[in-house]
């Protein structure tokens, strides 16, 4: 009956260590959407403000100073390159920002493996 005992003993905490593995993965996983929902959301509103703003501020320059129509399409061009460049370098910083997924559970387990692993047995066995 011991032996049973132990058993069952065994096999509930190898239970508790698998769920306890499974909700760190869940949070892991809940984290990296969090992630990319908020990636996709400032990348829209960069993109969709950014069209407005163009279509705005050109329209009216050009009207206000019809003249200097030409310097105003340049330099808006100009500025407008170096926004969106800003605007895609802050989007590959924030996606490398979620390389690191799972890392967390990753290092878990190989906790878990290395715990579980044998003792290794000693090189020098005298031999007596």
């Amino acid at each position: 009956m011991k032996l049973l005992d132990a058993a069952r003993d065994q096999v509930r905490q190898l239970l508790g260590v698998v769920q306890t593995r499974l909700e760190l993965l869940g949070l892991e996983l809940a984290d990296a959407r969090d992630h990319l929902v908020a990636l996709f959301a400032f990348t829209a509103v960069a993109v969709f403000f950014s069209g407005v703003t163009v279509v705005t501020l050109l329209a009216w320059l050009v009207l206000a100073y019809w003249e200097q129509r030409l310097v105003i399409l340049g330099g808006a061009a100009a500025l407008f390159a170096l926004m969106a460049m800003i605007a895609i370098w802050r989007a590959s910083k924030h996606a490398q920002a979620g390389a690191n997924i799972f890392s967390d559970s990753l290092q878990a387990l190989q906790t878990d493996r290395a715990a579980l692993r044998p003792p290794a047995l000693d090189a020098h066995v005298s031999t007596e």
